[in-house]
């Protein structure tokens, strides 16, 4: 479990700091890949802030780990806790929402290239 907890959170860090420069990318719809969203300027650094939320969020559970806490946690451990999950959240849904929906603009339909 540690070793998936390092691994999300480094990815959280590199994939945050990366976007927070705001590049451009189209990110396809997982149901539909022919559709999606543009992902430019603004939504791109807001969805690198949100992945970079989620990297606090695991650094404060590993940090409680960390220390040997046994027990619950206390309450206003647990209140930054929500209220991180909340901000990622709505850093993350801010980004989509501001992001352009569209067609893939890579996307070809099965069959349409020649295999020559």
């Amino acid at each position: 479990m540690r070793t998936f907890v390092a691994f999300t959170m480094t990815l959280c860090l590199l994939g945050g700091a990366w976007l927070l420069r705001g590049p451009e990318f189209f990110w396809p719809d997982r149901l539909d890949p022919s559709q999606g969203v543009f992902l430019g300027g603004l939504s791109s650094q807001l969805l690198g802030a949100g992945l970079l939320t989620i990297a606090g969020l695991g650094a404060m559970v590993v940090g409680r780990a960390a220390r040997g806490v046994h027990g619950a946690p206390t309450r206003a451990w647990q209140v930054r806790y929500f209220l991180l999950i909340l901000i990622a959240l709505g850093l993350v849904s801010a980004a989509f929402s501001l992001g352009e929906r569209g067609p893939n603009p890579d996307w070809r339909t099965p069959g349409s290239i020649d295999p020559s």
